[in-house]
């Protein structure tokens, strides 16, 4: 499992906007005192993933503070805290290393939708970071206890400092459906790279879902796209693939799943936005959809 475009993303948001890529912990938990004698032995990297090293020699096992919030092993994607709502204190946790364990001891936390790659193992012409443009991406969305989570693609040529030109994407969980905006860049350009289409998206923590009867994604012009879904019990998770090809994140407002059968939909369509009723979601039958920043 590969991040290298959340990696990317990372950096191009710090270097547009400022911010920090590696800080403590206690930065996003302002509000819990006991980060304050955890500061030099865990970190975060940006706003999803905590890593912490290992900082002594002979040692198998270490113990690390979690704050109060889901936290999930990376790339197993097991659970491993979940979110206490009677607390604001998170707790330790023992955590195993060694090369021979093959355990980094990274997490992500809830509340985050993170873009990775899978390169085939027989694939011998990934030869260069630079070759996983021609893949796709997959999403992991892992929502928070409010059933919320957020996560930003940028995608530029990587080429030249002189002009840049890039596509700066927002992805948003609310419940059952990820809105998808162009939050920065020209709206004219048009990125190249195959790491634009979304082969699959996991919903991970997605029980409640489990009797999910219809998914579709909508287009710029409003049009539907039926996806296949799959609910896997063993590990709790929703899998969304469409039906034929791939997801283009360029061309791509909403994706949205349900527990109602599919139905029919009525669009209205503008330069600027599209509207559309869709039937199966009648508690959210009017939805507008902003595509340009």
């Amino acid at each position: 499992m590969c991040i290298r475009d959340s990696i990317y993303t990372q950096y191009m948001q710090t270097s547009l906007k400022g911010g920090m890529i590696f800080k403590p912990v206690l930065f996003d938990y302002p509000d819990d005192p006991l980060l304050y004698s955890n500061l030099d032995t865990t970190f975060m990297f940006g706003n999803a993933i905590k890593v912490t090293p290992v900082l002594e020699d002979h040692t198998s096992t270490l113990i690390s503070y979690f704050p109060n919030s889901d936290w999930y092993e990376f790339p197993s994607l097991k659970k491993v805290m979940s979110y206490n709502p009677n607390s604001k204190e998170g707790k330790n946790l023992t955590l195993v290393c060694g090369l021979e364990n093959e355990n980094i001891n990274v997490h992500l936390k809830g509340g985050v939708i993170l873009p990775y790659q899978s390169a085939p193992l027989a694939d011998t012409s990934i030869t260069a970071i630079t070759k996983l443009k021609s893949l796709p991406i997959s999403l992991i969305v892992i929502p928070d206890h409010d059933e919320k989570a957020n996560g930003k693609v940028f995608y530029d040529e990587e080429q030249s400092l002189e002009k840049l030109t890039y596509h700066d994407y927002s992805l948003t969980l609310a419940n059952s459906e990820i809105i998808v905006k162009l939050m920065g860049g020209n709206p004219q350009y048009k990125y190249m790279g195959l790491d634009r289409k979304i082969s699959q998206i996991t919903v991970i923590n997605a029980k409640k879902y489990k009797d999910t009867l219809c998914a579709k994604a909508f287009n710029l012009r409003g049009q539907a796209i039926e996806l296949n879904f799959k609910y896997e019990a063993a590990d709790e998770k929703l899998v969304l693939t469409a039906k034929s090809g791939n997801l283009d994140i360029e061309d791509l407002t909403k994706v949205i799943w349900s527990n109602s059968k599919c139905q029919s939909h009525i669009y209205h369509i503008n330069t600027k936005s599209v509207s559309y009723t869709h039937l199966t979601l009648p508690t959210k039958a009017q939805v507008q959809i902003s595509v340009v920043a």
